[in-house]
């Protein structure tokens, strides 16, 4: 199983989820990450590592493949810093 933390076009509801996620997360679960969120002016958000709250969604899916079409959507081509730490709300 995969899990991803989204905060902005592919969070459900939003641009993205349709495309990427609909149908292919089994679980949706409303979420927070500390760190900095920005609205960018090509139009989606991005977020820094921080000490505010950045609400968002875990998405859990059975097949990790679909990670391969988040990375090309996000442009990811190398590893993220590890040290965000996410918590579901309560």
């Amino acid at each position: 199983m995969l899990t991803v933390f989204v905060y902005g076009t592919l969070k459900p509801g939003e641009s993205n989820y349709d495309r990427y996620c609909a149908g292919k997360a089994i679980a949706e679960i409303p979420a927070f990450a500390r760190g900095n969120l920005y609205a960018l002016p090509l139009g989606y958000p991005a977020m820094t590592l921080g000490v505010g709250k950045v609400w968002g969604v875990l998405l859990i899916f059975n097949d990790p493949g679909v990670l391969t079409s988040l990375d090309r959507l996000e442009d990811c081509q190398k590893p993220q810093p590890k040290g965000v730490r996410l918590e579901r709300e309560i």
